[in-house]
């Protein structure tokens, strides 16, 4: 919940398999509303295909 991947925690607590670890890794309603918000935002402009075309594409409606 951290940010510390569960790859990690699993290594870290002699885990056999992700499932396991998993198993302990239950996510708050803060967390998974956060995660929403993340994923509602909208892209970078950067992150738009038509703006790294280099045709100009981008520059047109």
């Amino acid at each position: 919940m951290n940010g510390v991947p569960l790859k990690v925690i699993q290594e870290l607590m002699g885990h056999a398999t992700i499932e396991m670890t998993m198993r302990y890794a239950h996510l708050s309603p803060d967390s998974r509303r956060t995660a929403v918000n993340v994923l509602d935002r909208p892209l970078a402009p950067a992150c738009d295909i038509r703006a790294t075309r280099g045709d100009g594409a981008a520059n047109h409606s």
